[in-house]
């Protein structure tokens, strides 16, 4: 068993990221919820970053999309990575963690903030997502800071399902008991 802070799977996982950095498109990740109706629900998110405390991934979202109501009512999530160019795929089935103005202590928002383009910031700005087009409030820029819809969200993963294919195919189940990790080899 591997140390819950540096487990195997994410150090393969920070060396696929890094290899792939140069295609945009491996920074999506597929996100699966539960609707409030009770039927899955899966959109594409942005890779923001990796935990420094702990074995986690990072995406930001808007406190007024959908998804936020979806993860209030369980925050239960699968996220599939799949990267082109190491040709391997990553299935994640995570708790996730909101970060809002009121319940962020480690201050997750501010640093995920200040790490996006000025384009990614202006879309918090926006009328609220998924009304009709002129309807719903945008929000005033003020300074710096995050706006108080600007949601950080980590997902903690319990299990990953690690997947590379190519000539030599491997895949390897990694699964989180209590602070420890265990590892096993499975057929692809």
């Amino acid at each position: 068993m591997s140390n819950v802070m540096h487990p195997e799977w994410l150090e393969r996982l920070k060396i696929a990221v890094k290899k792939n950095r140069g295609d945009a498109h491996n920074r999506y990740l597929q996100l699966a919820t539960i609707g409030v109706d009770g039927n899955p629900r899966v959109r594409m998110v942005v890779f923001r970053g990796f935990s420094d405390a702990d074995a986690s991934l990072f995406i930001v979202t808007d406190a007024r999309s959908t998804k936020i109501g979806e993860l209030t009512l369980s925050s239960s999530v699968e996220a599939s990575w799949y990267f082109t160019k190491t040709r391997e795929q990553y299935r994640f089935t995570c708790n996730a963690v909101l970060y809002t103005p009121m319940n962020d202590p480690a201050s997750h928002r501010g640093r995920l903030w200040s790490a996006l383009s000025e384009p990614a910031q202006s879309q918090f700005f926006w009328r609220s997502p998924g009304l009709p087009v002129g309807e719903g409030d945008a929000l005033d820029r003020c300074g710096d800071d995050p706006p108080d819809t600007f949601v950080a969200v980590e997902l903690l993963p319990r299990r990953v399902d690690h997947l590379v294919l190519g000539k030599t195919q491997r895949r390897t189940i990694s699964e989180r008991f209590d602070d420890e990790w265990s590892e096993t080899p499975v057929n692809p």
